[in-house]
């Protein structure tokens, strides 16, 4: 027979553990646990005890929730989602959640467990990612031996070697969200997701283009793209938003030139999905360099309609480049010597000659449109290498025999008492 107080009992169960509840409204209430000991569950009792009279005790629940049905149904209330972000959260749960914590009650999980998932997920990706480019390897060198035409093989691209870690941050952030809204329906008390920093990704450093070879790549694309390379680099726009462009949307008055962003292109199960920024830092009009209002001033009387809602970038068919530019980039960067750089690079090297030219956080931020100093951050680290050119230049100017002058050092006199 348990040991009862007024607020609550102890005793001992079948499996030699101890169970401890509370008398809440007339009806008992046990604890989320059972206990190794009975002191361990007295502790409990009194930890109660104490939170009942500051009154910040709330009664275990327990949930009928498994986590899949939980967090399907939190992707499916989350009405404010882009059909892009919509589409990534589904297939983000269906593939790396679900299959392996998707049928455990909510309530069930433990940081343990939620450790070992994020640990195996980390390897399965990276062991699949390895497999996969290992396959595509034989693959293509199978190609090239059977091929008449002495095909070279087309081995993957040093700029698309993944290991699997940003996915895995990206699921990780996806249960700890839920989660948090799991402990705010009062369905859990404390959220499972504890693992410091599996909710960030750091991201390799990525290589950047010198102006010679933007120019470089520019000339390589077709004549209809040129506009494009230069306003990647020079703006420092995603392609999707570069996409969603419209003649309306550039001011190109000398001196003046800006270009303004209202919407962006994704791509959604093969539909290009026309909408809004992801957030109101998305929308913004920013200034552009003179060389980069003369090039899309000539790409707009060659290409582009006159009428104000035309597309300023579409394929030669009339299609959103969405759909195409990323092999069409792919292709010129390895003509011109640079397979170890991505298309998106193009918006890295912009937003780095822009900390170099002087910007500050708050004006990268604008540039990027992003709502965080995070992102802006990452391409200061070039005003290190703008710096040193700066020391050297002071070298130089202190050296100029026209500013040399004999240091002389003055003497020191000693004061007498």
């Amino acid at each position: 027979m348990g040991k009862r107080r007024s607020f609550g009992s102890v005793e001992r169960v079948a499996s030699g553990r101890y169970r401890a509840r509370v008398r809440l409204d007339g009806v008992w209430v046990n604890a989320p646990t059972s206990f190794r000991t009975k002191a361990e569950a007295e502790i409990w009792l009194d930890s109660v005890r104490v939170d009942r009279v500051r009154g910040a005790w709330k009664a275990p629940r327990s949930s009928r929730f498994t986590v899949d049905e939980y967090g399907t149904q939190w992707i499916r209330q989350r009405h404010a989602l882009k059909a892009s972000t919509r589409l990534e959260y589904e297939s983000c749960w269906r593939l790396h959640v679900s299959p392996h914590l998707g049928g455990k009650r909510l309530d069930a999980v433990s940081p343990n467990m939620v450790r070992t998932w994020y640990s195996d997920l980390v390897v399965r990706l990276r062991e699949d990612l390895r497999a996969k480019d290992e396959a595509r390897i034989k693959r293509e060198e199978q190609l090239a031996k059977t091929s008449r035409s002495h095909r070279k093989p087309r081995l993957p691209s040093e700029a698309s070697a993944r290991d699997g870690s940003a996915t895995a941050a990206r699921a990780y952030r996806l249960l700890h969200s839920v989660y948090v809204t799991a402990v705010e329906d009062d369905l859990v008390s404390l959220s499972p997701c504890r693992i410091k920093g599996a909710s960030t990704h750091k991201a390799a450093e990525r290589p950047v283009l010198s102006i010679p070879e933007v120019l470089d790549l520019a000339t390589e694309v077709p004549d209809r793209y040129e506009a494009l390379v230069h306003l990647l680099v020079w703006s420092g726009l995603r392609v999707g938003e570069a996409a969603a462009l419209q003649r309306r949307d550039f001011d190109l008055t000398p001196g003046y030139a800006t270009l303004t962003v209202r919407a962006r292109a994704y791509p959604v199960k093969g539909v290009i999905d026309l909408d809004t920024p992801k957030s109101r830092a998305g929308l913004r009009t920013i200034a552009i360099p003179g060389l980069l209002a003369e090039q899309l001033r000539r790409h707009l009387e060659q290409f582009i309609d006159v009428a104000p809602t035309s597309w300023v970038f579409t394929t030669s068919s009339g299609g959103n480049i969405r759909m195409t530019y990323f092999q069409m980039l792919r292709r010129a960067l390895n003509r011109i010597g640079r397979p170890d750089v991505r298309p998106h690079d193009l918006r890295h090297t912009g937003m780095t000659l822009a900390a170099e030219a002087g910007a500050s956080v708050a004006e990268l931020k604008h540039r990027l449109g992003q709502s965080t100093t995070q992102a802006a951050e990452i391409y200061l680290h070039a005003t290190v290498d703008h710096g040193r050119r700066i020391a050297e230049r002071m070298d130089e100017l202190a050296s100029e025999p026209s500013n040399v002058r004999p240091m002389k050092r003055r003497a020191s006199g000693k004061r007498t008492g």
